[in-house]
């Protein structure tokens, strides 16, 4: 998330009730009859109290693989209600899977919802807070909301977990640059480029920055290296963007 905190967040509408899928009653019965999903051999012997919550575990761990894939297609594919949906139905059935939290909250925002995105993305946290992934996609949602320092708190915690991140460290610089810590935001779009020499938009807003602490040759080399792979990457108006910041230089 793209490229991912207490705090009074703004309140959004509720989100509208999402209906219980069918497939999911099949899924709740597995705690009221045994027999009714097969749990019996063929000589109609009932498998024993172990054996028999052995396999409403096996059960359970199939029905939560077929709904969170689903879930993970309808993502990619841009259907974000089925999406939430399936994601849904996979928490119902495992409350404790923060990768479902963390997929619907990104869903949730993309749909407008960031009030429940957020709460979402903070499930999955407080269940996993190890995962480097989760802290960036919230940071991301808490700087769009204009929470800056509760966003850079949790680029934080993402980055002390994975130091390879370089979108968080751009998330982090770009936050800095808004709230004026020029040296800061300085040293991560630099921490940026180290780790992916192909990032246009750090080499851009690194130029920004160097051109207000006067260090016009080396914002001159980052706007002309920035225009150099936007052009590759087919980004044209970024790429015009940094060649109107070339000819600025200069006057």
């Amino acid at each position: 998330m793209e490229e991912n905190d207490s705090i009074q967040l703004n309140t959004t509408s509720p989100m509208p009730t999402i209906p219980l899928l069918p497939s999911q009653l099949v899924v709740t019965t597995i705690f009221n009859s045994i027999e009714s999903l097969g749990f019996t051999n063929i000589a109609g012997k009932v498998f024993s109290g172990e054996q028999a919550e052995s396999r409403q575990e096996a059960n359970l761990k199939v029905s939560t693989k077929k709904f969170y894939t689903q879930g993970l297609k309808n993502l990619e594919q841009q259907n974000l209600d089925g999406a939430i949906k399936n994601f849904t139905a996979t928490i119902n059935i495992n409350p404790q899977f923060a990768s479902a939290y963390n997929d619907r909250g990104v869903a949730r925002y993309k749909l407008g919802y960031k009030q429940s995105a957020i709460e979402d993305l903070t499930t999955a946290i407080e269940l996993n807070p190890y995962r480097a992934k989760y802290y960036s996609n919230r940071g991301f949602m808490l700087t769009r909301l204009k929470h800056y320092t509760a966003a850079i708190a949790d680029y934080n915690s993402a980055l002390l977990l994975n130091p390879n991140l370089a979108q968080s460290y751009f998330d982090r610089g770009a936050i800095r640059l808004q709230m004026e810590n020029s040296l800061a935001a300085l040293a991560d779009f630099e921490s940026a480029i180290r780790l992916n020499n192909d990032f246009a938009k750090a080499y851009f807003n690194r130029g920004v920055i160097r051109y207000k602490l006067r260090e016009v040759q080396g914002a001159f080399e980052d706007f002309q290296k920035a225009a150099g792979l936007f052009k590759q990457q087919g980004r044209m108006d970024s790429y015009q963007d940094a060649v109107s910041k070339i000819s600025q230089l200069w006057y």
